[in-house]
Parts: C-alpha cells; sequence; structure tokens
C-alpha cells in the first residue's frame, strides 16, 4: 500500500545546541505537511518546547530510554550533555551509541522517506542502508564554524589519527598558509 504522506526520522545529539535545532526543522517540515518522528531520551522529550495543536498531527516524540547501565557510569537521571560532568562524556557517547538497536527497530518498523541525522548518529548510516531509507546530514553549525574548527590539515590526518580535534593552541595561533 502507497503511502499517502512523507515521512522523515530525526536523529539529533543529546545536547540542546542540537536537539532544538532539530526541533524547529521538525517544526518547518510539519508546516509543510511533512510527517516527523523525532527520536530521543524520555526526558529531553519532556524538555522542549510544546507544539502547537495544528502541528500535533505531523510531529511524533519517539522516547527511546537509554538501556540499563552500569551504576556511576552515568549520573542518575543524565540524558543531555548539560546534564553530564566533562570526565563522563565519553561515557555518554558510549550511551548514546547504544540507541542503535532501538532505533533500528523504530526504523524498521516505521520505514520512513527519510532519516535526517546529527554528526553523533554515525552508526544510522548501517541502519539506512539496511532497511534502504536515504539520510540526510543536518549540522546545527555554521559553516564559518565547520571551516574555522577544520583545516586541510585535519581533514588529510583523519585516516590516521582519531583526534582530529584542533587544540586550543591551534585555535588562538595565526594559521602558517606556507609561501605563495
Amino acid at each position: 500500500m502507497a503511502k499517502d504522506h512523507l515521512h522523515v526520522v530525526m536523529l539529533p545529539w543529546s545536547a540542546f545546541g542540537h536537539m532544538i535545532p532539530f526541533f524547529q526543522l521538525s517544526i518547518a517540515l510539519a508546516k509543510a505537511k511533512v510527517h516527523v518522528s523525532y527520536i530521543s531520551t524520555p526526558k529531553n522529550i519532556q524538555r522542549l518546547p510544546k507544539i502547537s495543536p495544528d502541528l500535533q498531527p505531523f510531529i511524533h516524540l519517539v522516547s527511546i530510554p537509554f538501556p540499563a547501565l552500569a551504576s556511576g557510569f552515568l549520573p542518575e537521571g543524565a540524558e543531555a550533555t548539560v546534564d553530564i560532568p566533562f570526565e563522563k562524556m565519553d561515557n555518554f557517547k558510549i550511551a548514546y551509541d547504544l540507541l542503535q538497536q532501538p532505533i533500528n527497530q523504530f526504523i524498521g518498523d516505521q520505514l520512513p522517506d527519510w532519516i535526517i541525522v546529527d554528526f553523533s548518529a554515525h552508526r544510522a548510516v548501517e541502519i539506512g542502508k539496511e532497511f534502504g531509507v536515504p539520510l540526510v546530514y543536518f549540522s546545527a553549525f555554521c559553516a564559518p564554524t565547520c571551516v574555522f574548527l577544520t583545516s586541510l590539515e585535519n581533514i588529510s590526518k583523519a585516516n590516521t589519527d582519531h583526534d582530529i580535534l584542533p587544540s586550543p593552541e591551534s585555535l588562538t595561533s595565526p594559521r602558517d598558509f606556507g609561501q605563495r
């Protein structure tokens, strides 16, 4: 049976600087009568702004909790980066990656037309391939920020060096562009 509407799944990173732009994009798509499934954790879903009644039929807030984690892995009730001390951020990234299986199940059940992903949903590529659903990358960062934080030097090291983020020193020193 053919669908009578376009369905998009949103997969933002669990930080408000990402969730809110994805939510705003969800609202814009809903205004165009696109059905949106916005996936996040229960506490993050509760923290989102209220959806106007005229858009509620188009935006489905999908609450997927983190799997049970070992005690002390994350602070109790932590579901966004605002809830996490810096020293636990690697654990938070691992917990976020553990959402892959329930997201995979949701995508398989819904078979949306598109998946819109953030930088952190790298596992969504596998899910999209498995179910034949195309992906769109939506960046919460503006283009100048991407250019400022990424240099050709860092990109060329990406294949050999896992730590491609610039150092604080490199961000506060003039660039050496070589001789022209």
